[in-house]
C-alpha cells in the first residue's frame, strides 16, 4: 500500500510540474495579467506633457481652444503619445480658462458643457 501511495504522489507531482516546465520555454509573448486595466485612479487628459485630472467643476465661460484629444487609451499598459485620455474620445476639445494659467488648469468639453481639469503635479504640490 505504501508503494502505491508513493507512485500516486509522484504522478500528481509530475502532472502539476509539467505545465510549469513547458510554460518557461514557450515562444508566446508574455501578457501582463494584473487585473488593473481600465482601473485608473482618476479620469485624465495628458496635454502639453502634463497630466490633468478631471473635476466635477463646471466652467463658464471658456477662453480659447488649445487642442483636442488625439487618442483614447483604455489599457494602462499602453503608452500614449501626444494628447490622450482614458476618458474622453478622440476629437474632444480642450480649452483654456479665463484668468487661469494652462499650467494650473484647463477645461474639457463634456456633456454639452465644460468641466475643469487640474494639473496633477500642481494639485500634489498644493496639498503639501
Amino acid at each position: 500500500m505504501s508503494k502505491r501511495l508513493g507512485v500516486c504522489i509522484a504522478l500528481v507531482l509530475f502532472v502539476l510540474l509539467l505545465p510549469a516546465c513547458s510554460a518557461k520555454g514557450g515562444t508566446e509573448t508574455p501578457v501582463a495579467m494584473t487585473g488593473a486595466s481600465n482601473s485608473w485612479a482618476f479620469d485624465f487628459v495628458r496635454w502639453n506633457d502634463k497630466l490633468y485630472r478631471l473635476t466635477d467643476e463646471d466652467i463658464t465661460p471658456i477662453d480659447r481652444e488649445i487642442g483636442a484629444v488625439e487618442s483614447f487609451i483604455d489599457d494602462e499598459n499602453i503608452v500614449g503619445h501626444g494628447v490622450y485620455s482614458n476618458t474622453f474620445a478622440e476629437g474632444t476639445k480642450l480649452y483654456s480658462i479665463p484668468n487661469v494659467r494652462t499650467e494650473d488648469a484647463i477645461a474639457v468639453e463634456a456633456n454639452g458643457g465644460y468641466l475643469k481639469m487640474i494639473n496633477t503635479a500642481k494639485d500634489r504640490t498644493e496639498q503639501r
